[in-house]
C-alpha cells in the first residue's frame, strides 16, 4: 500500500455552533487553537448540517447518505429494521487503517462499533458502568460518587451550572486526554483513523473552575429576537420554548447561559492544542488529514428558544475546518457550502479508498477543486412532523409539514433571520417551495407530498417536556451498597447551583421535578421544593 497516505484524525463536539469561534469574527470567544487550526487549511464558512439532530446527523456523516437511506430521521429512525451500510470507518478498515473512536458516538443501540477497530466511550446516558470507560475512570481517580457526571440533566438541564469535578478530570479533558495517549503511542505500520468526540458544548453546561468565570456576562451577546411571538414560530418551537424554560428569564441569567457555553467551547479548544501538539511532538502533523466539526448547532436563546430542530442558523450551521499541510493551501476561506454529508467522501479521497457504492454518496471531497455549491438542502423527522429547508445566497425557504407552516428569509438583508417575508414575496415562495418538492420527490420521503405541495398536517400536542424526569439510568443499577453511596439527585442539584446567582429554583419548574421524583431534603433549598 502506499506509505505516503495520511493519517486522519476527526475532531468533533456536539451542538458547537458555527458562529462560536474566533476565527468566525466572533469577539466574544476565545478558540486560540481552533483559530490556528483554520488558519493552516481551510474554513468553511457555510457549514450546515443535513440534519439538525444527534443520532441523524452522525449517521448521515458515517453513511455519507441521506435520512432516507440509512433510516434515522432525528433521534428516533423509521419502523423496521434499518439497513446495513458502508460507513466511514468500515471503509477505511477495508483499505488498512487502523481506526478507534473516543468518546460520544450515539450510535444506536449503544455499544454498535460501526467498524471501528477500538472504542473508548464516554456517553451522555450509559446505562450501565460497564458500558462506558469515562464513568470507569472516575471512579478509579475517586470521583465514582458522583450522579450527573455530565452536569444535571433533569432540572438544570438548559440552566447555568457548575461542576465539583475538577478540569483534570471532567469528560472534555478526558476525551483529549485519551487521544494525546493514543498519538503518543501509536506505532503500527498503517496510517490511523482517529475519530475523538466531545459530549460538550452539548448541555448542561457544568463547567469547571476556573473556566465557570472565564468570561464577563457584559461581553457575551443577547440572544437574537429572545422576545419573539409563538405564534410568529413553528409550531415546534412551542415545545422548545417550554424546555428551555426560559421565558421571564433574567438578561443577566442568558448572558451567564451564553458565558458557560462558550467557556465549554474554550476547554474544548483547549484540548485540541494538546493533540495537535502531540501531533507536531511525533511528527505526523505534515501527514494528517485533520477535521474539525459538529453535528449540529445551539440555538442559545436565540427566538426565545434553545437546543436544535429547526432550521435557523443557530443550529443548522457548524464548524468546518481541514487542514493537510501536504495538499491544502493555508488560510484559505470558502464560502460555498459544505454540509456533514462531505465529510466522508473527503476522507476516502485522502485514503486513496474507492466507496463501494459511490454513486449513492450525497457529498463530495472537500479536497478537490469542484464548482462551488451555491444552495443546500436540509432536512428533519418524518411525517406528520417533517419539515424541509432550502437556502441560497439570497434566501433561505423552509416548509413544515405542520399546519403548512412556511417560513421566507432574506439572508442578505436580514442574516438573523427575523423578519418572514412568506407573504410578502409570494413569488419568490412559489419557487422555492417547487423547488422543495422536487428534492423531496427525488431524495426524501415522497409520502410527505400531497401532489405538487407539500401534504399538511394538524399541528400535534405540545407535550410537557420530560426533561424533569431524566435521572441517569446507570445510578439505578448499581449494587445497593454503592447506590448507598452515590450523591442523591437533590444533593447534586445543590452542588451544581451553588455558585449561581442569577436565577432561583422558584423560576424553574420545580413541582415537575418533584412529582418525577426529585428531592430536595437536607438541602439548602429543601423550603423551596416543599412549596412547590
Amino acid at each position: 500500500m502506499p506509505e505516503q497516505r495520511p493519517n486522519i484524525l476527526l475532531l468533533f463536539a456536539d451542538q458547537h455552533r458555527g458562529d462560536a469561534l474566533g476565527c468566525a469574527g466572533n469577539p466574544a470567544i476565545r478558540t486560540p487553537n481552533l483559530d490556528a487550526l483554520a488558519a493552516g487549511g481551510v474554513r468553511f464558512s457555510h457549514a450546515v448540517t443535513p440534519v439538525p439532530v444527534c443520532v441523524a446527523a452522525r449517521y448521515s456523516l458515517i453513511t455519507g447518505r441521506r435520512c432516507r437511506d440509512h433510516h434515522w430521521v432525528a433521534n428516533s429512525k423509521l419502523p423496521g429494521a434499518a439497513p446495513e451500510l458502508p460507513t466511514l470507518m468500515t471503509s477505511l478498515g477495508a483499505a488498512g487503517y487502523h481506526t478507534h473512536g473516543i468518546g460520544k458516538f450515539h450510535f444506536q443501540p449503544q455499544g454498535r462499533h460501526h467498524g471501528f477497530f477500538g472504542m473508548e466511550w464516554m456517553e451522555e446516558i450509559p446505562r450501565y458502568r460497564e458500558n462506558d470507560h469515562y464513568l470507569q475512570y472516575l471512579q478509579r481517580v475517586g470521583w465514582g460518587h458522583k450522579r450527573e457526571v455530565h452536569g444535571v440533566r433533569n432540572l438544570l438541564y438548559q440552566q447555568p451550572q457548575t461542576t465539583e469535578v475538577p478540569e483534570e478530570h471532567v469528560g472534555s479533558t478526558w476525551v483529549a486526554d485519551r487521544a494525546v495517549e493514543f498519538i503518543r503511542c501509536y506505532r503500527r505500520r498503517e496510517p490511523f483513523f482517529l475519530w475523538a468526540s466531545w459530549i460538550a458544548p452539548h448541555p448542561p453546561w457544568n463547567v469547571p473552575r476556573p473556566w465557570d468565570e472565564m468570561y464577563r456576562l457584559d461581553d457575551m451577546p443577547a440572544p437574537i429576537d429572545y422576545d419573539r411571538p409563538l405564534a410568529d414560530l413553528p409550531p415546534i418551537c412551542r415545545g422548545l420554548r417550554q424546555l428551555a424554560n426560559t421565558e421571564h428569564a433574567s438578561e443577566a441569567r442568558l448572558r451567564r447561559t451564553t458565558a458557560l457555553y462558550y467557556a465549554q467551547c474554550s476547554l474544548i479548544d483547549k484540548g485540541v492544542g494538546r493533540i495537535l501538539a502531540e501531533l507536531d511532538r511525533r511528527g505526523m502533523a505534515e501527514n494528517t488529514l485533520i477535521l474539525y466539526t459538529s453535528d449540529h448547532g445551539e440555538l442559545l436563546n436565540d427566538h426565545g428558544l434553545c437546543q436544535k430542530s429547526t432550521p435557523f442558523d443557530g443550529c443548522a450551521r457548524v464548524p468546518l475546518l481541514v487542514r493537510w499541510p501536504r495538499r491544502l493551501r493555508p488560510g484559505q476561506v470558502r464560502e460555498d457550502y459544505a454540509t456533514l454529508l462531505d465529510v466522508l467522501p473527503t476522507c476516502l479521497d485522502a485514503a486513496s479508498e474507492a466507496h463501494p457504492d459511490p454513486h449513492s454518496l450525497a457529498g463530495r471531497s472537500l479536497l478537490r477543486d469542484d464548482p462551488p455549491r451555491d444552495e443546500v438542502v436540509i432536512e428533519h423527522g418524518s411525517a406528520p412532523r417533517r419539515w424541509l429547508s432550502l437556502r441560497d445566497r439570497r434566501y433561505k425557504f423552509n416548509a413544515w409539514m405542520e399546519n403548512g407552516f412556511e417560513e421566507l428569509y432574506d439572508l442578505a438583508a436580514d442574516p438573523r433571520e427575523t423578519r418572514n417575508l412568506v407573504r410578502e414575496l409570494p413569488d419568490a415562495a412559489a419557487h422555492y417551495r417547487r423547488k422543495l418538492v422536487e428534492w423531496e420527490r427525488e431524495h426524501g420521503f415522497p409520502g410527505s407530498l400531497d401532489g405538487d405541495r407539500f401534504r399538511v398536517t394538524p399541528v400535534g400536542p405540545s407535550a410537557r417536556p420530560l426533561r424533569n424526569a431524566q435521572f441517569p439510568t446507570w445510578v439505578a443499577n448499581l449494587p445497593p451498597d454503592e447506590l448507598a453511596r452515590m450523591e442523591t439527585p437533590g444533593e447534586a442539584v445543590a452542588r451544581a447551583i451553588a455558585r449561581e446567582t442569577t436565577y432561583s429554583l422558584e423560576e424553574l419548574d420545580l413541582r415537575a421535578w418533584k412529582d418525577a421524583g426529585g428531592d430536595l431534603r437536607g438541602t439548602p433549598f429543601e423550603e423551596a421544593w416543599r412549596r412547590a
